[in-house]
């Protein structure tokens, strides 16, 4: 019984990327790690609120250090009041459920360990300061991986299909969106220009680290499985 689950689990096209390679250890298992990160932080702010205490010796950055790389991973699943936290999930979960789907729940898994500590380091080391709260630079960091991801999907063969095609595109276009916030943690509001990337460091830092993974991954996939032709120009398909 637990085989014939797995089985499907690994042959499901809803579940997974049709143009994966899809195994155990590449699978979308129910988008689980989406799931559990959101929950994760809805119930940190539900029993903890908004102070979740210092590890770090002072609210500044001054010089790296473990401490202070650790409380941007605490600042990362703590929020100041409950829009701020659902809109933040909001926004994970799309890109999350759209990475995890075309990653594997394994590969997303890691991937968000890898985000979660470049984009707090970046946002804290950026700032110069440890006052930010928020899993809004994970989300930036995830924006940013995907627009490299997309880039790359499209001018290869092997991973372009019309669903990747449009689905991508969609979310682009919800990450537009929340670019275009302007509501901060207590208000709504949107403007036409990507006025919260272009207004806040922490998120800016965020999308920076995430366009360098997303380069680093993709490139070093491209040099892997790549082959030969499998990079190319549209007009060449």
């Amino acid at each position: 019984m637990k085989e014939k689950i797995m089985e499907c689990v690994v042959r499901s096209r809803i579940l997974n990327d049709a143009r994966k390679n899809t195994t155990k250890r590449t699978a979308n298992y129910f988008f689980v790690v989406t799931i559990v990160i959101v929950l994760i932080n809805v119930i940190v702010f539900a029993v903890c609120g908004r102070d979740t205490g210092d590890i770090s010796v002072r609210p500044d950055w001054g010089r790296f250090s473990v401490n202070n790389l650790m409380q941007t991973v605490i600042n990362t699943f703590t929020h100041f009041n409950w829009q701020h936290t659902l809109l933040n999930m909001l926004c994970f979960l799309i890109a999350g459920m759209y990475l995890e789907r075309k990653k594997g729940s394994f590969p997303f898994l890691l991937l968000m360990v890898l985000m979660i500590f470049f984009t707090g380091f970046a946002s804290g080391a950026n700032d110069i300061s440890l006052r930010w709260k928020g899993y809004s630079g994970a989300n930036y960091g995830l924006y940013g991986y995907i627009v490299i991801e997309y880039i790359f999907m499209l001018f290869q063969k092997r991973k372009r299909d019309i669903f990747n095609i449009i689905s991508g595109a969609v979310v682009l276009g919800l990450i537009y969106l929340a670019m275009c916030f302007n509501g901060g943690t207590s208000a709504f509001g949107f403007e036409w220009f990507p006025y919260d990337l272009l207004h806040n460091l922490g998120h800016a830092s965020g999308f920076f680290a995430g366009i360098v993974l997303g380069c680093v991954g993709q490139g070093t996939e491209c040099l892997i499985f790549g082959g030969k032709g499998d990079l190319q120009d549209l007009d060449r398909e």
